[in-house]
Parts: C-alpha cells; structure tokens; sequence
C-alpha cells in the first residue's frame, strides 16, 4: 500500500523551465506508480498523522483526470483524518484549475487487522457545478460535538433532501464531523439515499481557517 508523502521525484535543472520539468517528471511517475497499484488490486492510500496532505491531494487529483478510479484513502485518529479530509480538499482546487471534473467523499467505518476502527474516505469523480450553498442546513462541528447527535441532524436533513454545510476548525472538530458523516450514511442506507461530502478550505474570524464540507444528497 502507498503511503502518503513518501512520493518520489527526480530533480531536473536545466534550463529556465526546470521547475516545470520537475512537475512533469513527477507527474509521469505518478502515473506509473498509481496505475501499476491499481493493476495489482491496491487502490489505497494510508494517511498518517504526519503525511502531507499536498502530495497526497497531487495523486488524487492525478486519479481524478485518469481512466481510474480516485484512490480510498485510509485514517486512524483524529490528525490522520484531518490530513485525509485537507488532501482532498487541496485536490478539488487542483481539479478547479484544469476542468469540470470535480470529487466528493464519502466516509464509512472500517474494522482493521489489529481490532481498531478506522475510516475510509472513499473518493467519488463528479461533475463539476455551482454548490447551491445559500440553501443549505448551517451546521458547526466542535472537538466535543457528539458525533452520534451531529449524525441525527444530518441524516434528518437528509431524509428531507436538504443540503448542509458543516463548519469544523481543527484535527478534533474533523474527525467529529466526518464520524458523523459516517454514521449519517449509516442511517439512511436502507431508504435509498446516500450523502456525498465536497470539502473546501474557508477563513472564519478574521483569519482563522476552517473546512468546510457542503453535503448534499443523492438517490441510490
């Protein structure tokens, strides 16, 4: 399995145009790295506490432009989730730049060799649109925020084809947000709907930065 900031790249010089060479280098690597993975049946990425969220944002925005599917990236904790959620998050402003192809995630729990629970924030292609966000359900998610009650709300909301928008600052705020994601999406599997979240970065109180993740619904 990959493992997140562990990319390689060759350096190249020469000339006034090296530091696009670079770019180009490293990107053709990628792509023989992600599509060899891919063959061999591994389309998961590891997020570590301290992976970087930008290498791992270049690789899903390199998936999301290929013939593949976007990678699933893996978390444990509350700072392994919150680098998880800022790749993809870096990753849609890359796609923003070259197309209409955009990314959403989708958060589900998983059970893992050593008997604890971890995430996957699966990575869905989308097309790119206008998000709707005047409309949406405001909601805020803190580092005490139950998640099982945060989760009531959104599933609710979701049940009445509402879109939302959850405001989460810092590692702790994160992962309660996405855990209730999780557990939304849990909720509403037999009824036919399923919630997809778009994270972006935003600056709340003169300065401060925060994600913000616009969720919205769709039939399954």
């Amino acid at each position: 399995r990959l493992v997140a900031g562990q990319m390689a790249e060759k350096e190249d010089t020469a000339g006034d145009d090296g530091s696009a060479k670079r770019v180009t280098v490293q990107n053709e690597h990628m792509s023989r790295t992600f599509f060899e993975r891919i063959e061999r049946g591994n389309n998961l990425t590891k997020m570590g506490s301290s992976s970087h969220p930008r290498d791992t944002a270049m690789l899903i925005a390199a998936q999301a432009r290929a013939c593949v599917d976007c990678p699933t990236l893996q978390v444990v904790g509350a700072q392994s989730t919150n680098q998880g959620v800022k790749a993809i998050a870096i990753a849609r402003t890359f796609l923003k730049e070259s197309g209409d192809t955009d990314i959403c995630m989708q958060p589900e729990f998983t059970h893992l060799e050593d008997s604890h629970t971890g995430l996957l924030l699966l990575i869905r292609k989308k097309a790119r649109r206008t998000s709707g966000e005047a409309e949406a359900q405001q909601l805020k998610a803190a580092s005490s925020t139950d998640a099982k009650v945060l989760a009531g709300a959104i599933s609710s909301f979701a049940r009445e084809g509402r879109r939302m928008v959850v405001t989460a600052i810092g590692a702790g705020s994160i992962n309660q947000a996405v855990k209730a994601i999780a557990i939304g999406r849990k909720n509403v599997e037999d009824e036919a709907i399923d919630i997809l979240c778009k994270p972006e970065f935003t600056e709340v109180n003169e300065g401060t930065t925060a994600v913000r993740m616009l969720l919205f619904v769709e039939q399954t």
